[in-house]
Formats: C-alpha cells, sequence, structure tokens
C-alpha cells in the first residue's frame, strides 16, 4: 500500500498531512480501569461540540472535562483517564514517516495540519521527532481554527503560499476532506490500512482578499512611516514601567533605530536611506556606535557592542558597508571578552556587564562575517544555550526584562544560521509555545507571532489579540523594550511596538 501511496504523493509539489492515524496511530477505544458508568470510548467525546471549543483553544482541557463530564454523565475523573490511556497508545506510523523523509530528500513542501488541542500538542510535540519534517506547522489551539471549516483551509493555502493544483491533502477523517476540495486540492483518505485517492474535478475557489487585514496593515504602516519620516531617530520616552505610563520625552538614543531597520522588513527605501544616513553620521567615520546620540552623550559613557553589532549588521545587509570595512571593529567585539570568555557589553574593561541577548546580536553579527566558528566565540554560545535550557531568560536579562525579547532575538539568531545550531531548535520551540498568550503586551504577542513563524509555526492566538490592541491612529501602544540596569528605567515608543506588530502583520499575512 505505501508504495501505490508513495507514487501518488510524489506527483505533487506541497503536501498537506494529518497527524492522528496518518503519521500517530492509536486506538481510540479505552475501557476505564473501574467499571462505572458513561462514555467508554474517546470518539464519542471527541465527536461533541464541546471538543471543539478545546481543540480551537477557547477553552482548557480542565474546563472542558468539567462541561463534558455533564453532557455526557460521566465522571471527569474517567473522561480524563480515557484521554490518557489513548495518548499513551500513540504509536508512530513509521511507513509514513519514511514517505514524508523521502519526499522531503526530493525538495517537496510538507505541511502539518492537525485539530490538536493544547495540552495533546505539548505532549506529543517534544516526544517526537517528525515534527521537523514540516515545513509549516498548523495546530488548531494555535490557529483558533479547525478542520473541516471553510477558513482553516483558505488560511493554510495562504499562508504558506500554496499553489492548490499542485497540493495533496492526507487525513484520516471523510468529512474534512470535501473543504480541500472545494479549494482545487486533491485528497487521500487513509485509514486502517487503506487509502481512498480523489482527484478534484472542481474549478477552485478563488480564496477572498482579507480586506480587514489589510487595512490594518495600510494604517499601521501610514504611522510608522509617518512618524519615521518625521524622526529618523525615533523619538523614545522613558518611564517607570513597561507601558511608559507617566513617561517623559526622551529623544535621545540611536538603539531603538537601529532594532526597527532590522525588524520591520516593509520599510520604504528612503525611510531606510534617510536613517541609515543619519546613524552613519553619528560614528563620525569609527563605526562604533553608543546607545545615546553623540549630543546627548554622557561624558566618559563608552560605545556598546549591542548597538555597534544591530547597526554595523543593518548595514552590510542593505550594501552601506563592506565586510571588509566592518572586521577591524568585530575583532575588538571578539576580543572584548570578560574571564569566562563572554562577549561583553561595552567596549570599557571598567564596566564588565554581560547580557544575554546583547551576546546573540554580536554573534549574528559574527556568522554574517563567517566568523561564527571562530573557538573565541564558543564559551559565548555556551552561555546563550544555558541561559535557553536553563530558563533563566525566564527573569529576563540585564538590559531586557521580558522574556519573549530573548526568545525572539535568539529565533533571529538560530534560523538564520540553522546549521550551526542545530541543537537550539529543540528548546527553542518548547519554549516559545510554552509562553503562548502568556502576557497581554502587543510587542510581546508580535514577538511570540515573529518567533514561532520564523521556526514555522502559526500562531494566531497572539497575532489576533495583538492586532485588536491597534488604535485609532494606525499604531500601537507605548512598550518599554529595554531597561537601565541602575535606575530600573524603561525606554521604549509607539514606533517600537508598531515595527513589531507590522512584521507580525507580514510575516503572518
Amino acid at each position: 500500500m505505501y508504495e501505490d501511496l508513495f507514487a501518488i504523493m510524489d506527483n505533487y509539489e506541497e503536501i498537506i498531512v494529518d497527524i492522528g492515524n496518518v503519521i500517530l496511530e492509536w486506538d481510540s477505544v479505552h475501557e476505564a480501569s473501574h467499571k462505572i458508568p458513561g462514555v467508554n470510548d474517546l470518539r464519542e467525546m471527541t465527536s461533541h461540540p464541546l471538543w471543539q471549543d478545546l481543540e480551537k483553544g477557547f477553552i482548557n482541557r480542565e474546563i472542558a472535562l468539567t462541561l463534558l463530564s455533564n453532557e455526557l454523565h460521566t465522571p471527569y475523573l474517567k473522561l480524563n483517564e480515557i484521554i490518557q490511556l489513548s495518548m499513551n497508545s500513540l504509536r508512530a506510523n513509521q511507513s509514513m514517516i519514511a514517505i514524508l523523509k523521502a519526499l522531503r530528500k526530493k525538495g517537496k513542501k510538507i505541511i502539518c495540519l492537525s485539530n490538536m488541542d493544547r495540552d495533546s500538542f505539548y505532549f506529543l510535540h517534544p516526544k517526537y521527532d517528525f515534527w521537523n519534517l514540516f515545513d509549516d506547522i498548523y495546530v488548531s489551539w494555535l490557529l483558533q481554527l479547525n478542520k473541516p471549516g471553510e477558513e482553516i483551509f483558505q488560511y493554510v493555502i495562504t499562508s504558506s503560499k500554496l499553489d492548490p493544483k499542485k497540493t495533496i491533502f492526507i487525513d484520516d477523517e471523510l468529512e474534512n476532506l470535501p473543504q480541500a476540495s472545494r479549494f482545487g486540492i486533491d485528497t487521500i483518505q487513509l485509514s486502517k490500512g487503506m487509502f481512498d485517492y480523489h482527484e478534484n474535478d472542481q474549478i477552485n475557489i478563488a480564496l477572498p482578499v482579507d480586506k480587514h487585514l489589510n487595512s490594518k496593515k495600510e494604517k499601521g504602516e501610514t504611522y510608522l512611516h509617518n512618524r519615521l519620516q518625521r524622526f529618523p531617530f525615533c523619538r523614545s520616552f522613558m518611564g517607570d514601567n513597561v507601558q511608559l505610563i507617566g513617561s517623559t520625552d526622551f529623544s535621545r538614543e540611536i538603539f531603538s533605530t537601529a532594532v526597527i531597520l532590522h525588524t520591520c522588513s516593509s520599510l520604504p527605501q528612503r525611510i531606510i536611506n534617510d536613517m541609515s544616513q543619519e546613524i552613519l553620521a553619528h560614528s563620525q567615520g569609527r563605526l562604533y556606535w553608543c546607545f545615546y546620540t553623540k549630543e546627548a552623550k554622557p561624558e566618559g559613557f563608552p560605545e556598546d557592542l549591542d548597538t555597534t553589532s544591530m547597526v554595523l549588521s543593518f548595514l552590510l545587509t542593505n550594501k552601506k558597508l563592506t565586510r571588509k570595512e566592518v572586521l577591524p571593529v568585530a575583532e575588538h567585539m571578539i576580543n572584548n571578552r570578560n574571564k569566562n570568555g563572554v562577549i561583553q557589553v561595552y567596549f570599557d574593561d571598567k564596566r564588565p556587564r554581560v547580557d544575554a541577548i546583547v551576546t546573540i546580536n554580536v554573534l549574528y553579527l559574527m556568522y554574517q562575517i563567517g566568523w561564527g566558528q571562530r573557538e573565541e566565540l564558543q564559551k559565548s554560545i555556551e552561555f546563550v544555550y544555558d541561559y535557553l535550557v536553563n530558563k533563566t531568560y525566564l527573569e529576563g536579562t540585564r538590559y531586557y526584562p521580558s522574556p519573549d525579547v530573548f526568545l525572539f532575538f535568539l529565533s533571529r539568531l538560530v534560523t538564520g544560521y540553522p546549521d550551526d545550531f542545530t541543537k537550539f531548535f529543540a528548546p527553542l520551540k518548547e519554549n516559545l509555545l510554552s509562553r503562548v498568550n502568556s502576557t497581554t503586551f502587543s510587542a510581546e504577542r508580535a514577538f511570540r507571532v515573529i518567533a514561532l513563524k520564523k521556526l514555522g509555526i502559526a500562531n494566531r492566538i497572539d497575532f489576533l489579540k495583538m492586532l485588536d490592541e491597534q488604535l485609532e491612529d494606525g499604531g500601537w501602544p507605548m512598550y518599554g523594550l529595554f531597561i537601565a540596569a541602575k535606575s530600573k528605567t524603561y525606554f521604549g515608543s509607539r514606533e517600537l511596538s508598531s515595527s513589531f506588530a507590522l512584521e507580525a502583520l507580514t510575516v503572518m499575512s
């Protein structure tokens, strides 16, 4: 059977695959260990409408089982036991996994589309390595959509930029296939060691334009572009809280501009040129930068590796500088390590500070210029890895208080140079997934959306809530991205938070 299945799937460039009873097989019927009246079949439970609310992330498992206990006249503990028995009965379909591996080697695009609640995903994702076969992962609880709804297929086709004529969808549930067919996608129903292949003879439906999403993006771009045209060095504010409530105008630092240039990929070239000129003018030909603008720089305050690495990385990417011009500064950075071999924050031995995010940003530049393998950087890489796996990042860093900022910048490094950071992928994914919907600030939601999308996972929960935070003028609320270590003063702006939100819109559009 599987040879025939492979032969069919090989005719397509884009393959959408379900998980349950396709890649993971289970026995849905489990008698509880004690004889109690009520349901004994997982399918009885999952066919109830309340289960769809669980799958779409509208309610959590505890609430779902409490409500189902009432509706199905079955004790809560028995329902939970059925789920646990079913989950523990799962076995990987090695024949199907072998097919996907072979197709991936041939350059096929492989996509996961599965109805799955949060707890099931958290249980299964770290347990199996077949998840690495997928270019994109779409699970219902992260999308707040589920099969067989039309909208989930629209979303996957648009988000993954699929050509329905070159796409096939494999699922075990017959009811999930007609909606895919309506969009011109061929289908296979895989069930009990057999499959039914259906070539689509329908004319595929034209995907509707999401006018609401386009309108939000246009409003956001108008706001941000107008602000940056007026203030190429975006105006920063400072305050004693992350929302910068009651903050005062600061407007005398360079770093926010560097972050925006790196973050927002939809900036027009004229704004990029203006901002680049302002930044270059402040270096006075030295190619070293301080957090503050030159007129605001306190006497004796040194240049720092964070601002310098971010600026140099951007200028290299946009061909404003050459690699040869950057190398002397990069050598200085590599030599600027503490006694533990970790890159320091300042070009000043009298300020022996380290910060994991600063280290990440310096490492990004080093890999960009081809120096990532240098022995002098290995302690810095270990420092960042330990910061991740030991969950030290949950306390923030010296200059960045939010855990999500660490994960955001790390995702940029890891996905930018995947072959050099293979051991980072699994813990980075797991920690990002654990952060979904964990805080309510729109900027932090944007960090999680962008970072997960870089790893091939669509986080629509945070995305939709981030969209709701957009204000009438098109921008997003103020957010304090970084903090002064001693005074605990937050720095940030609406330009910063809006640039992150717009980038989230770009990657999710």
